[in-house]
């Protein structure tokens, strides 16, 4: 789906729902949680196309292959964190918002955590 056809349909969706929110608001949050699905469709589907090119690269290129799974995994939970969030915003639960950023960010660290003891490993290395 191009960027112009889907970008219409955020914005017809988006009055669309924001025509209904004082008369039935059920039907305007179907239409926004709808919007964000197929927006989320998209978004995989360009990831996967990424993903796909980044594992090109690394087969040409001698890169460890767990360095790019982190760093695809780290996108990848930027993403859905983000996504979370900013759903919990739209809701009105911007403390649970706040939790969920600092769930991702925590979790981020975790999963780069084997690159940092990489790199410290390499800097001791280098030290004697």
């Amino acid at each position: 789906m191009s960027i112009g056809i889907l970008m219409a349909l955020v914005i017809i969706a988006i009055i669309l729902a924001l025509s209904l929110k004082s008369r039935n608001p059920e039907i305007s949050s179907i239409i926004s949680v709808g919007l964000c699905l197929v927006i989320i469709s998209v978004c995989v589907d360009r990831l996967n196309v990424i993903i796909n090119k980044v594992k090109s690269i690394s087969s040409n290129v001698d890169i460890d292959k767990t360095y790019i799974f982190i760093l695809l995994k780290l996108i990848g939970i930027a993403y859905i964190c983000e996504f979370a969030s900013g759903i919990s915003k739209d809701a009105g639960y911007s403390a649970v918002a706040s939790q969920i950023e600092l769930l991702g960010k925590l979790t981020m660290l975790m999963v780069s955590l084997p690159v940092l003891e990489q790199v410290i490993e390499i800097i001791i290395n280098m030290m004697r």
